[in-house]
């Protein structure tokens, strides 16, 4: 399905002015630009079912009735299980010895958990000791103090159906603590990651780090920021590399000039689970454009290739002119 049409009676909906861009602040106190920018990221970068349901909503008038309902909805299931302001888990991510609240794996090996009993119910501190003993440093910025055990998935979501897979069990996790739901973080690198401001992407069948720029106004402070974030990051991996060189040839910079993950045991078991980094980067998308910055392209790393459109661009684009009349849907 061409979902082109509902980001059109969308933009209909909210109405919004072609030079407001929403600005960032807590889910509580969003605004109309924030919803219609959360929205427009749900229709580009979430299930299709969930798009199908938003499109039948405003094709049949109810989405004024349901619209915080739907919202409420779409940030429980895409934005609370890995945003660390509204995790609601009583396990936090930074508590080193509380009980996960997963099931016993009965089918993954110890190896594949980390080295422990099938049997038993994984803790945060094994998942910290198989993340230390794969990663050894930050995987995204090679720092060697304050490492902690992050979580890709940090608590499961609420289906949207009683059908619907949970993301634990979609990404193919049995248990939150194993290693392949981890990584090993310096806590800077935790903190930005655990914000939705940094995730791993895939170029080239390789894990690379990502650095989200929160803003389309190159002329802001946030995008300097950005700018600041990305060459500090580059220049502690310079540092660090010649640590490495004898040991697993890492480079700070591959010759497409992505930031690679590198780990001391490349255990293809125990690597870190790439369906559950799809689903942290699709928040990090969705969370990006809630606050007013959308992109057609991937977010690239290189100041010089980031392709950035604002929220306005959506009526050159569709090629919408402000009316009153109502759209009519092409099935």
């Amino acid at each position: 399905m061409d979902f082109s049409q509902t980001r059109l009676l969308l933009q209909q909906y909210y109405n919004i002015n072609s030079e407001c861009i929403p600005q960032q602040r807590e889910k509580s106190k969003w605004n109309p630009e924030n919803n219609f920018g959360f929205l427009l990221g749900v229709i580009a970068f979430g299930m299709a079912t969930h798009r199908t349901q938003l499109h039948s909503l405003l094709v049949s008038r109810q989405f004024k009735d349901q619209e915080n309902a739907f919202i409420d909805s779409m940030f429980d299931y895409y934005i609370r299980p890995f945003h660390k302001n509204y995790i609601t888990d009583s396990e936090v991510c930074h508590t080193p010895f509380a009980v996960s609240s997963g099931t016993p794996s009965r089918t993954n090996s110890a190896e594949d958990l980390g080295g422990v009993p099938e049997e038993r119910e994984l803790l945060h501190k094994d998942l910290k000791k198989a993340v230390v003993k794969r990663d050894v440093v930050c995987l995204f910025c090679w720092n060697r103090k304050s490492l902690t055990g992050s979580h890709i998935i940090a608590q499961n979501n609420v289906p949207m159906a009683y059908d619907e897979d949970s993301l634990f069990k979609r990404a193919g996790i049995t248990q939150k603590h194993q290693v392949q739901n981890g990584l090993l973080l310096c806590r800077n690198c935790h903190s930005q990651f655990d914000l939705l401001k940094q995730y791993v992407d895939v170029a080239d069948d390789k894990l690379v780090v990502k650095v989200i720029n929160e803003t389309n106004d190159e002329t802001s402070d946030k995008h300097k920021e950005w700018k600041d974030t990305v060459r500090v990051l580059k220049g502690n991996r310079m540092l660090w590399q010649e640590n490495w060189t004898d040991i697993d040839n890492r480079q700070s910079m591959e010759s497409n000039g992505e930031m690679a993950l590198y780990f001391v045991q490349n255990n293809p078991t125990k690597l870190p689970n790439r369906n559950a980094l799809e689903f942290h980067k699709t928040a990090c998308m969705i969370w990006r454009m809630a606050v007013g910055a959308e992109t057609d392209d991937e977010y690239c790393s290189d100041d010089d290739d980031l392709v950035p459109v604002d929220t306005a661009a959506l009526k050159r684009r569709f090629k919408i002119q402000d009316s009153d009349e109502t759209l009519n849907i092409v099935s």
